[in-house]
């Protein structure tokens, strides 16, 4: 964690260490016309009093951006407030953040983890939108092969979907494999949820996916900016930069915390080659 190179590659997807690194990013995103997502980086936590602290480092994270009146939402794991410990324990924290949020009016997404985690994660958001409605919404991963029963589930429960093409190294007994598949899965997914009218976030770097959710929101007669785009902080800034350009609504994903080392990681396990590269363009 201490090598200057782990470290100049951290800096370029992780705000900093400490909640003003992340505000401070949000901030200077904002001015560009940009949104945010903050994520306090963590996962796993096997430990309830850890739990509870990280639900409380989120919660300060809901009220400093309604203090600071910024554009942006909060992004968590339910693994980091307790899933690992016990369903009821992530329930209640769960709880505790979308309290906070609610009177903070700020938008909490759920992101989503290994696929053993699926069924928790879309029994706790769906109960979660009966009592906060639209304040809470869910990110969908389209390689799994489940994914379009759980698209079909998010759609009628109301919830906001964050649309991936996936995030983890999963067998091929639950995950396409082929990155033809995928594209294809999503596809279809961005299609399905843009014609349906439900509320999308498209979070890729893939140029033709992009366009093709532009053109299908113009046939569906879709307002450019009741859907958006969402990238990853520090990744293709000139293509978020074109896009609001282009009037439509861009979010940047923003972590930050003193766990960025596992995150780095992961940048680096998704895709070496690009997260390496001099631009750094993960997809």
């Amino acid at each position: 964690m201490s090598t200057p190179f782990l470290r100049d590659l951290a800096w370029r997807f992780v705000a900093g260490e400490n909640l003003e690194a992340g505000l401070a990013a949000v901030r200077t995103l904002n001015a560009q016309g940009i949104a945010g997502t903050l994520n306090v980086i963590g996962t796993h936590v096997r430990d309830r009093a850890e739990a509870e602290a990280a639900a409380g480092r989120v919660i300060a994270c809901v009220q400093a951006i309604r203090a600071e009146g910024l554009d942006a939402h909060l992004s968590l794991k339910l693994t980091q407030i307790g899933l690992d410990v016990d369903l009821d324990l992530a329930r209640q924290q769960l709880a505790r953040i979308l309290d906070a949020a609610r009177e903070a009016q700020v938008f909490v997404r759920v992101d989503m983890e290994e696929s053993a985690y699926v069924d928790a994660t879309l029994d706790l958001v769906e109960a979660a939108l009966a009592s906060h409605p639209g304040g809470v919404g869910v990110v969908l991963q389209s390689y799994l092969k489940r994914n379009p029963a759980d698209l079909e589930r998010m759609l009628g429960a109301g919830a906001g979907i964050r649309l991936v093409k996936g995030g983890y190294w999963e067998s091929p007994e639950v995950a396409l494999r082929s990155r033809p598949e995928v594209d294809r899965a999503f596809l279809a997914d961005l299609e399905t949820i843009l014609v349906r009218g439900g509320a999308l976030a498209l979070a890729s770097h893939d140029p033709a996916a992009i366009e093709r959710a532009i053109e299908v929101a113009a046939r569906a007669g879709r307002d450019p900016r009741s859907f958006e785009f969402q990238l990853l902080y520090g990744v293709k800034p000139e293509l978020a930069r074109s896009l609001v350009a282009r009037g439509f609504r861009v979010r940047a994903y923003v972590p930050f915390g003193t766990h960025w080392y596992e995150y780095v990681l992961g940048c680096i396990r998704q895709d070496p080659a690009a997260a390496l590269g001099p631009k750094g363009g993960l997809r």
